[in-house]
């Protein structure tokens, strides 16, 4: 019997295409399954690499909640902000579960899914420069030996394929986090604490569509990093190369969307790739 709920465990793991903390969780608690939360840290270098970004993303919250300059001063931003990215002490965070309106598991699985929506907009900003060098660079490089894989058309009509994917889901992202961003300016421009906690905690529902077109990009952008650091196409074969085009396509394929985000034409970061 537990080896049978740990083979089901593993299917589960295995639909995702990373496995980051939010969307390992988030699939979890969607099959029933309630793993405990020391399972899910965030590596102390992406803790760090987040925390000026999370700094600037909560400060107008954290201001709103204390009510003065002075109780919101960088120290006590950058102290909430901490809290809220390690979850070490959530009492710290009372302030804002006053401003919030949540309490109880209703506030803990809203700092989780704002915690979430922080992350992926933090990795987003940082894997669009990693895509658009990807899709420069596709053009440019040449692998040596004959090309005996397929035709010059069939290369272009591959590469023009994966540009168009990449387009797609990077739009897709954008949309997604569109509505964290309108939720979050509804509550610090207009105090409007109601949307933003219906947000929070209607949030995990679009976790594993924003977190599975996030791992595929992300996997993109890392790979092509570490494959051509520098330019590099040392020993490549035209074979490889099309063996990873075919790859990115395939996991850039469109699948079944489970959340239904809206469009919003200010989004702009996927316009240059």
């Amino acid at each position: 019997m537990e080896m049978e709920k740990d083979f089901s465990v593993l299917e589960m793991l295995s639909e995702l295409p990373s496995l980051d903390p939010f969307l390992v969780r988030e699939q979890l608690r969607r099959n029933k399954h309630e793993p405990a939360e020391c399972y899910f840290p965030i590596s102390p270098t992406d803790a760090q690499r987040m925390q000026s970004f999370t700094n600037s993303e909560m400060a107008p919250l954290i201001r709103m909640a204390y009510g003065t300059m002075s109780g919101g001063s960088d120290a006590t931003v950058g102290k909430l902000a901490n809290a809220l990215l390690t979850a070490d002490d959530v009492g710290v965070l009372n302030p804002l579960r006053e401003t919030l309106g949540l309490h109880g598991i209703e506030f803990t699985q809203g700092i989780f899914s704002w915690k979430g929506f922080i992350y992926y907009k933090w990795q987003f900003s940082e894997i669009m420069q990693g895509l658009i060098r990807v899709t420069k660079e596709m053009d440019k490089i040449t692998p040596s030996g004959p090309n005996d894989v397929a035709t010059p058309e069939e290369f272009s009509a591959l590469k023009a394929s994966i540009r168009a994917r990449i387009r797609d889901t990077a739009r897709s992202c954008s949309q997604v986090l569109t509505l964290y961003d309108d939720a979050f300016a509804d509550l610090v421009d207009r105090g409007n604490t109601a949307a933003f906690r219906r947000f929070l905690v209607k949030a995990p529902r679009l976790f594993l569509d924003l977190g599975h077109s996030i791992g595929i990009i992300s996997h993109i952008a890392s790979f092509w990093n570490y494959r051509f650091h520098s330019g590099s196409t040392e020993l490549l074969k035209w074979k490889e190369f099309y063996d990873i085009l075919l790859e990115f396509q395939a996991g850039l394929a469109p699948r079944p969307s489970q959340a239904e985000p809206r469009y919003n034409k200010r989004q702009s970061l996927s316009s240059e790739v």
